[in-house]
């Protein structure tokens, strides 16, 4: 299923398969429990099936089902400047979906819905699940969603669809892509990264350390060619990407 289609699981979505998809049966749930409110707008670039929003003002509720791998209900939730670092949440229960929108619709603000629902976090990173970071970063990157640093898509796209590169946490900044192996500070980078070369065109690098300077692998590489360079030099026994900052004393098995 592509990140943004309407070709929902069944397994995985019972209750999305039907007409309407996530919009609808957000709106069966808030009935089922006397909660109202009016009809889920559409996710502009999201097929209704997998996504659903609300606005109150400047601030704004979305929910999103685009997890492919597991069930997941991703909740993002803006402020009243609009702004689109709010709040964040994970879960696999449409009814906590439906609650927390309720409480949102009824003027809660965000200090206090994230004190009533733990799942709810600052960043889209610190709410994803154990063990799910990586792939939320992915998801969000893929996406091109608004609260996660984005590089170019072109790039982003051809890396993920390496699959020995997805282990890895995606880090685009100042043009460049590094692909880590932590998914915070302190963060380590063993695989090469693509650096621009300006027209579109890429530089493969490979990262400098105490042992091995840093080295160019490849020049002028449209980003297949670059993702692929990545791809046949990651280093033996590096990846997957730790959760939190690399620790001090290296990997340990």
């Amino acid at each position: 299923m592509n990140e943004r289609s309407g070709d929902v699981s069944s397994e995985l979505y019972p209750e999305l398969t039907v007409p309407g998809g996530l919009r609808e049966a957000l709106g069966r749930e808030a009935a089922r429990r006397a909660y109202g409110g009016e009809p889920l707008d559409p996710v502009e670039g999201f097929d209704p099936a997998v996504a659903a929003c609300c606005a109150r003002g400047e601030a704004r509720f979305a929910v999103f089902a685009t997890n492919i791998d597991e069930r997941e209900f991703r909740i993002e939730i803006s402020g009243p400047s609009g702004w689109p670092w709010g709040a964040f949440g994970s879960t696999d229960d449409l009814a906590v979906v439906a609650a927390i929108l309720h409480a949102w619709r009824d003027g809660a603000s965000i200090a206090h819905l994230r004190r009533e629902w733990t799942l709810l976090a600052a960043t889209p990173l610190d709410a994803a699940p154990p063990g799910r970071v990586v792939s939320t970063a992915w998801r969000l990157t893929l996406e091109r969603s608004p609260v996660i640093r984005l590089g170019d898509a072109e790039l982003a796209e051809a890396l993920y669809a390496q699959p020995a590169l997805r282990m890895f946490f995606p880090w685009p900044s100042h043009g460049q892509f590094s692909l880590l192996s932590s998914t915070a500070d302190p963060f380590h980078e063993e695989v090469p990264r693509v650096n621009p070369a300006g027209d579109g065109r890429w530089n493969v690098v490979a990262p400098w350390s105490p042992q091995t300077p840093e080295r160019v692998l490849g020049s002028r590489l449209s980003a297949r060619e670059a993702a692929a360079l990545v791809a046949a030099n990651v280093p033996a026994g590096s990846g997957p990407a730790i959760e939190g900052g690399w620790p001090a004393g290296g990997r340990t098995a």
